[in-house]
Formats: structure tokens, sequence, C-alpha cells
């Protein structure tokens, strides 16, 4: 191998017999700066190919690009990894070269009943890590992993113990990375978050902590185990004071806040304030190629819902290109530069609805400071959000979340989060005084009717109050269900007559009986 090279990659053939197969090859490659990179072990495999036939008696000494007969996979995730830090005009036409199946992954349909990469290069490999995995890490994303931890809270006055086990599992279907709290108000749901957020920003503290569920023994998670820590809350009447920022990464765990509250003057922040910090949060993701990316792609998400799509959004980047054009004295962190682009948009940010603007301000604030590993913790997103709103914000940060390998977990009291993830990932809260209990739904949630996930929930207050209460005292007058009918003009929708009929059913069975 040459002493000095650019943009040239070396194969070295390996003679081990791989269950007959004889594929492996070791690649090193040197880069535009005559930079050695050494990438890893690499099978590369041909159609038709016999046991006794290896792989390197049919190369040829040099090439610039294998014929389509053959196919390449690299022998694991640290592979990629290596190959994502080349450049990208590089990494393309070297991957190109070799026939790489991560690159070409429609090849596989053709090439699917070849004994040599069943039995050789899918060895130790799924195609679900070819599709998902391999092609992250390739492309600069984060690897994702599981999570497997618990929450915990010891006993202390006006508190009972409680232990919360949440579990993520890469590529499940649906995605487990939102998780959600949901009861009544008062039962404890974002005493509960509060708690979470001081078991990450004070980790001394005994009273509450995290811990990891993959160890026979309790332990306590390892420093760094969430990379940065981020709590969303819009409620002006939570008692509770976020603590203060910690953005830096050598201090531990990174501890974002996007809510009303000042913590430095425990005051409200005004508009002003939240539209500033959203400039802050866009010019965060415009500086930042994925970010900008990752930015572009949650608003197409929200675009599902109609007046947000009429906004225009998208527009905001070519104003933001255009003021960096027409300023280039200006440095984009410079406040100068800041209130000339808030100048120059202020009238998209005033024609939102408070429910949009909170959606455009947490999503952009939340592309801005969400990292590999994060945890966010948002408190009743549904408070200032209609249902599609929040259906189509609930689906952006799950993607959001999966390609920053992050989870969120939400406490809630509408069964339109419910409806969004699956019961697996949802906790219902009771509260008898003091003694709080978790326990899943009886039911599946992902997908439910939410009339269903409604009694599912909130069964007794449902049935105390609402059109229950009023079709209850018209049964109790004893009146049968024409009569009742004909006395609501027949106003009764489907789901109340099946009800009131259910409730009739019961009256006259206690009569007989």
């Amino acid at each position: 191998m040459p002493a000095v090279e650019k943009n040239k990659a070396f194969l070295r053939a390996d003679g081990w017999n791989d269950y007959s197969f004889v594929t492996m090859f070791y690649l090193t490659v040197f880069d535009e700066h005559g930079e050695k990179c050494d990438i890893g072990n690499v099978k590369i495999g041909f159609v038709g190919q016999k046991e006794e036939v290896s792989t390197y008696s049919l190369i040829d000494k040099k090439f610039s690009q294998l014929p389509e007969m053959f196919f390449s996979l690299g022998e694991s995730i640290d592979y990629y990894v290596n190959l994502s830090k080349l450049s990208d005009g590089f990494k393309h036409n070297l991957l190109k070269a070799i026939q790489d199946l991560v690159v070409w992954p429609n090849r596989l349909a053709d090439i699917e009943n070849e004994s040599v990469l069943n039995t050789s290069l899918l060895r130790g490999v799924t195609l679900s890590e070819i599709h998902g995995q391999f092609a992250r890490v390739l492309n600069g994303l984060p690897e994702l992993s599981d999570f497997h931890f618990s929450f915990n809270r010891k006993s202390a006055p006006g508190f009972s113990d409680l232990t919360i086990p949440f579990e993520v599992t890469v590529n499940s279907m649906p995605s487990t990375n939102i998780h959600a709290f949901i009861g009544r108000n008062g039962c404890g749901k974002t005493t509960i978050l509060n708690g979470m957020i001081g078991a990450i920003t004070n980790p001394e503290n005994n009273e509450y902590f995290f811990s990891e569920n993959n160890r026979l023994i309790e332990s306590r998670i390892p420093k760094g185990y969430f990379r940065s820590l981020v709590s969303v809350s819009f409620s002006a009447f939570d008692p509770f004071t976020p603590p203060k920022e910690q953005p830096d990464p050598a201090k531990g765990t990174q501890y974002f806040y996007i809510g009303l509250k000042n913590a430095a003057s425990n005051s409200l922040k005004s508009l002003g304030d939240l539209r500033l910090e959203f400039i802050s949060a866009f010019i965060g993701c415009m500086r930042v190629d994925r970010k900008r990316q990752l930015w572009l792609e949650a608003i197409k998400k929200l675009s599902s819902d109609e007046n947000f799509s009429n906004m225009e959004l998208i527009s905001l980047i070519s104003k933001y290109e255009e003021l960096r054009r027409n300023e280039p004295q200006i440095q984009v962190d410079d406040d100068k530069f800041t209130k000339l682009f808030y100048d120059n948009i202020q009238k998209y940010l005033l024609r939102m609805s408070s429910g949009h603007a909170i959606v455009l301000f947490t999503i952009t604030r939340l592309v801005d400071v969400v990292g590999e590993k994060s945890l966010v913790l948002f408190d009743e997103p549904e408070v200032h959000l209609h249902p599609p709103l929040l259906s189509a914000f609930l689906r952006t940060l799950s993607d959001l979340l999966d390609a920053r390998n992050g989870v969120a977990i939400i406490a809630t009291h509408s069964p339109v989060v419910l409806q969004e993830v699956p019961k697996s990932c949802m906790w219902k809260v009771l509260r008898s005084r003091e003694a709080i209990n978790i326990i899943r739904p009886d039911i599946e949630t992902f997908g439910e009717n939410l009339g269903v996930l409604t009694r599912e929930v909130f069964l007794l207050e449902v049935t105390n109050s609402g059109y229950h209460h009023l079709l209850s005292q018209s049964v109790d007058s004893e009146l049968s269900y024409e009569t009742i009918l004909k006395n609501y003009n027949g106003q009764i929708g489907l789901e109340g007559r099946t009800v009131l009929k259910a409730m009739i059913m019961n009256r006259d069975e206690g009569k007989v009986q």
C-alpha cells in the first residue's frame, strides 16, 4: 500500500473461509487530504458464486467500479460509521464502486436467493439493519439504541413509593419513543414530571432518581445516560419553578426549558420574549445543515394542519438567507441580526394563533436543542392545541426523536395523546389521598376511538357528568327509550343512543329482580 494517496481505496483480501465462502476484505482509504482511514471489514460476493470460487480471484487488481454481478456489505455498524466521516462525494463514489447494498437496497430483491448472500454476507447482519441502522449512520445520524430505565420516587410526606419503568425498542411499529401519563386533574401527573426534572438536575437526590432496568440489581443510571434534558410546559399556573438552564455538556447532562416562566425572575415571559427566543432558536437551526433539514421536515409534517400550511412558514428560510446576503457584515449571532430578522418576519408571527405560535416555537426550539439521547418531558401539550394539530405535533415530535435517538414522556389528560401511542407506552395515574398507583390501560390505545379511550381512562368522571348525567336523569324518570328520544327531538348521537339503551336495560332488569 503506498505511503501517500488521495481519494483512493484499497481492499486487502482475507482468505478466511466463512462457512465455505471466501468473501472477506479489509477496506482502507486515503481521503482528499491524503489522510489514511481504516474503514473495516467488508464482504463482497457475486451472483452465482460457488463455495470453491473466492471473490478476490475474480476481482481485478485495479478497478473504478465492480461489475453489477458483485455486491458488498460491511460486517458491522462501525464500518458505516467510519464511512460516514468521509466527504459525501468520495463516500458515494466509493460505495457505488464496490456495489454496496446499503446504498442500493433495491438489489436485495434480485439476489435474495443467492447462497453467498444468505450464508456469508448476512451472517450476523439482519435486513432491518441494512435498511435501518446501517443507512442511518452512513448518513450521519446517530445509531439508534434501546432504552431500559425506570423513574423511582421514595416515600416522602404527602407521597408514596413509586417506580415507573420505560422501554423504548428500536424500529418498533408503532414507535415507542413517546410515553405518556394520563389521568384526571390533581392525580399527580405534573408532580411526577417535576420529580424527573429534579432527578436529572440534582443527581445526588435520594428522594427521586432514574435507574437502569437491564441489570439484576437496582443501579442508578450513569452520568451522561441522557445527554440532555428538555422540559416543556406552557402552563401559567403550575407552581413549579424551572431550574436554570445548563447548556454546557462538559458539566454533565445539559438542561433546557421551553415555556412561559422566567427562571431568573420567577415571572412570566412576555410575548416579545417568546418571539425573540423563537428567532434565536430558528437562527440556531439555520446555522447547522442537519438542524436546518430537520426543521424543514418538521414544518412539512405539521403542514398537514391546513391553517399551519397556509402560513407558508418554509418561506422563513428564504427570508433568513436574504438578510444574510443583504447584511454580510453582520454575524448571525449578533443581536443586531436578530432584531433585523425579527422585523422582517414579524408579520408571520403576528397573524398566528396562540396554539400555532406555541407549536412553531416549541418544535423550533426542540430541533435546536435536542441532541443524541435526549429526554424530553412535556406537560399537557393539549392546553393550547386543538386535536388535529396535537396529533400532527406528536407525529412530528416522534420523528424528531427518532432522528436524534431520544425519548419523550408526556403528562396529559387528553385521549388524543393516547390515540397516538401504544398501550405499552401509556400509564393511567390513579390517586387515593397520598397513594399514587399507575396501571396500563385495559385496551390497546393506538388508533382507538376517542370515545372508547375517554371511557377507559375517565370512566367515573364521564358517567357522572356531561350527556351521561342528562340521560341518566331521563332514565330515572321511568321514561321509555322512544319517549326519551322524542324529548330530545331525536338529537342523540349513535353512541348516546347505545348508552341510553344500556341504561334502560339495566334499569328494567333491576325491576325484574
